[in-house]
């Protein structure tokens, strides 16, 4: 049967693009987060066999990628303390006002814990159901529903009155 892993390696290459942006919410840094997805694609394509046929790819890809990051968390280094003192404030003043709400969002999304804005992000902008969130984090879905909520609580707080 040779459709399998031209089946697998085609819908690999669909899931890209909800990779990417995954990855680009997670890390907050395009370089690192297109560092993570190739890392990720590499481990899916080699680790091929364990994926059973059948079961959500989108959850099984994106808990590698997520499991990448983590990884690049605890593992720490030089590559984490100079993006940490990256100051993106300091890079030019927006030049239209619809680029300066993203900002101020994307400003707030990072100020969010990591686990609200994975739940969010998960659910929220990539369309993913509660359970197939949960299943990525390796948390209970009323776990993911909870951090959402908290999430969209301290946005909706931040944002009140914005107009």
């Amino acid at each position: 049967m040779t459709d399998g892993p031209v089946d697998f390696r085609n819908a690999l290459v669909a899931l890209m693009p909800q990779m990417r942006a995954f990855a680009r919410l997670l890390a907050r840094d395009r370089a690192r987060a297109d560092d993570l997805v190739q890392d990720a694609v590499l481990r899916a394509m080699t680790q091929e066999a364990q994926w059973k046929p059948g079961s959500d790819l989108r959850a099984w890809v994106f808990r590698i990628l997520r499991n990448g990051f983590l990884g690049q968390l605890r593992r720490g280094g030089t590559e984490q303390r100079v993006l940490l003192r990256f100051d993106a404030a300091a890079s030019s003043a927006p030049a239209q006002l619809d680029t300066a709400e993203l900002r101020e969002l994307d400003r707030a999304l990072d100020d969010l814990p990591a686990t609200q804005r994975e739940a969010l992000v998960l659910v929220a902008a990539l369309g993913l159901s509660i359970d197939e969130a949960a299943v990525i984090s390796g948390v209970r879905a009323g776990t993911v529903k909870a951090r959402i909520s908290r999430a969209r609580a301290t946005l909706a707080q931040r944002f009140q009155g914005t107009d």
